[in-house]
């Protein structure tokens, strides 16, 4: 894990077109980016997902950062992520 970065990624209201997996003990992770994502090119496959809006998302789980995201979609986001990618 030294080797990511923690990013901020500001997302656009609406579907962001991620789907998110859990792993062994990192915390929720981007498994796919669908095409046409806005999100494209700003978070990537493996990325993990430690916080939106801010709160803490290490511990959940795929289902609960989904519902998240979903509960939020009218508004823009934050999405902090580690990334292996600068």
């Amino acid at each position: 894990m030294s080797s990511r970065v923690q990013r901020d990624v500001m997302t656009p209201a609406g579907k962001l077109g991620l789907m998110v997996a859990n792993t062994a003990g990192f915390g929720p992770a981007v498994h796919t980016i669908k095409d046409g994502s806005p999100m494209e090119g700003l978070i990537f496959v493996n990325d993990i997902i430690i916080a939106i809006n801010g709160i803490d998302t290490r511990e959940w789980k795929a289902e609960q950062v989904t519902k998240l995201m979903k509960e939020t979609a009218e508004n823009e986001r934050k999405i902090t992520v580690l990334s292996s990618h600068r």
